[in-house]
């Protein structure tokens, strides 16, 4: 039986594939080397305020009763692992998570779970960890609990009742994706059924930080189309996703362990579609312009570069009259720099130069071609399309 800290190696390492911020670039890894984040115990959220905090990212256990053909831990991918499929009791997970916070070297718990015997068991273990850290060590830090496919509703609303986020990955876009990536689970009663319960705990004031979910990119044979159509209905209906995220499907037995940035650029496409619809309120309509006639993002190109292109008759836009939801639409023009230039309108500041734009954060590459500075056009589209 291995110890707590091999436990912590094996489980933290487990729990790389769980998301709850953006993926960071891959890079090679030097033995004895310091500062390794692919495959490291400790994640980073941030918090309403911009805070960035420190969490214990770790498995409550690696054993999966599930055949998901994505995921190391399925009893389909199993085999040359079965030497480290371990678990943590709630009571060793509580007192680790309480040693490092009190160590300064952690803010919070990122905890998820492979589902051991049964969904109900698990859910189980995974209360009583965060019972023990609530009710026993007081901790108010914060919590982001994986939810579990399959889990039943009180269990589900124990679990939100002590959790500040929790999280269910629905994994691929839709009912047929899902079949094609394993057999046993079900898409309507282990994953939606279960995702319609959250909108109603939250209203009821439990899970205050909301939910997520997240996808996982190349595991079937799905379009991107069909990941949006799902995106958008998570982010539009009455179910209020907080975020959405995107992890490429990794080759299990491959023997690379750094890959090339050219294969994680559907995710980084998707991750700048969900932008523009979350934050830059794109519709879907709009965005789905963008995809070719096989239903996928363009990789190429930059997704709001590409609407740009498609909708040539709305530019160039004077950057002194242009309103905030105008201005958004320029590429190289983010919240803080349309703000900034909205702020200067209203404080009658002619900007008469392109280094006024540069200097409140307008990426002037990206931006010039759409935007004319008082009756001038800084650089042709003709001309950028051509660069």
């Amino acid at each position: 039986m291995p110890g707590i800290l091999e436990k912590l190696r094996i489980l933290g390492e487990a729990a790389k594939y769980d998301l709850c911020a953006s993926t960071a670039s891959p890079r090679a890894h030097t033995p004895g080397s310091i500062g390794r984040v692919a495959a490291s115990g400790v994640c980073h959220s941030f918090l309403p305020d911009g805070r960035c905090i420190s969490l214990l990212k770790v498995l409550i256990t690696n054993q999966c009763i599930h055949d998901c053909a994505y995921c190391i831990n399925s009893t389909s991918n199993r085999t040359d692992f079965k030497k480290n499929v371990t678990s943590f009791k709630p009571d060793e997970l509580a007192r680790l998570t309480i040693a490092f916070y009190l160590r300064n070297y952690i803010e919070g718990l990122f905890l998820s779970s492979g589902v051991g015997k049964s969904a109900e068991c698990q859910a189980e273990i995974i209360y009583e960890t965060l019972k023990l850290l609530r009710k026993n060590y007081n901790f108010d830090g914060y919590i982001h609990a994986k939810v579990l496919p399959g889990i039943g509703r009180d269990e589900l609303r124990r679990i939100s009742e002590l959790a500040d986020r929790v999280s269910l990955n629905v994994e691929l876009p839709n009912k047929s994706r899902f079949s094609e990536t394993c057999s046993t689970k079900d898409y309507d009663n282990d994953i939606i059924k279960v995702t319609k319960l959250l909108p109603e705990f939250k209203t009821q004031g439990l899970i205050p930080a909301g939910y997520t979910t997240q996808y996982v990119i190349g595991a079937a044979e799905e379009t991107d189309k069909e990941l949006l159509e799902s995106i958008f209905s998570f982010y539009d209906t009455n179910w209020e996703f907080k975020r959405q995220y995107y992890s490429t499907c990794l080759p299990i037995q491959s023997e690379i362990r750094v890959f090339p940035r050219e294969f994680f650029r559907r995710e980084h496409r998707l991750y700048q579609i969900d932008w523009l619809r979350r934050i830059y309120k794109f519709s879907p309509k709009e965005l789905f312009t963008i995809l070719n006639d096989d239903g996928y993002i363009p990789l190429r190109e930059d997704p709001k570069v590409s609407l740009a292109r498609n909708n040539t008759e709305l530019f160039p836009l004077d950057v002194n009259i242009a309103n905030y939801r105008e201005l958004m639409r320029v590429p190289g023009i983010g919240h803080l720099s349309a703000t900034r230039i909205i702020k200067l309108q209203k404080q009658k500041v002619t900007i008469t130069k392109a280094e006024q734009l540069k200097s409140i954060g307008v990426v002037l590459k990206r931006a010039l071609p759409f935007l004319t500075i008082g009756s001038k056009t800084q650089l042709t589209m003709e001309k950028f399309w051509q660069t």
